[in-house]
Formats: structure tokens, sequence, C-alpha cells
């Protein structure tokens, strides 16, 4: 199993304009891409240690080949409207994609 985060900061004072961009793109990951083969899904701000700009959209993946299509399909037209509209509000050079192997 595995724990994908797509993590980013977002500029001050448009976190609830992302996270508004962020659950209508979650929506649509699930209705039309791979992405609907995650067992979990959350989304997470930062709070205490981290800044409350720094955004983590967390997915639960049983293998690599499911995450890595996923991905690919990001590249479907019905996803451009999302990435272009949460472009403006993420901090440039903060957004990654971290993965963790569960062990235990």
């Amino acid at each position: 199993m595995y724990i994908c985060k797509w993590s980013l900061d977002i500029v001050y004072g448009k976190q609830k304009d992302a996270l508004e961009i962020i659950k209508k793109w979650g929506a649509e990951k699930f209705r039309s891409s791979n992405f609907s083969k995650s067992r979990n899904n959350r989304v997470m701000t930062g709070f205490i240690g981290e800044s409350g700009a720094h955004i983590v959209d967390e997915y639960v993946f049983d293998n690599l080949d499911d995450f890595e299509k996923a991905l690919t399909d990001m590249g479907q037209p019905q996803f451009q409207e999302f990435s272009k509209a949460i472009a403006p509000f993420i901090v440039p050079g903060t957004q990654k994609w971290t993965v963790y192997k569960v062990v235990s």
C-alpha cells in the first residue's frame, strides 16, 4: 500500500479559494480518472507547526501502477480547468508529490 501526498503552499489569504477548487477537482478525479482506485482521500491544511497556507491532498493506493495511471489521467481535458484555476494561488516551487510505502 502507498500513501501519495500532493502538497503545495497557497498565497496568503487564498486558502478558501484554493480548497474550493481542490474539492471540485477531487470530485472529478473520482468520477473520471484512476484516482477512483484510491482507497481513501483527505485534504489537510497546516495548523500547528505548519503554515495554514500549506495544503496536503492525500490518496491511498494498493499499488504504484494505479497511482501512475491516475497521474497520467490528469492530462485529460476535463482536468485542465482546475489546474488553470488553482495556478494563480500556488506559491511557485512549492507543489510536489511525496509517496510513502506502508510497511506495517
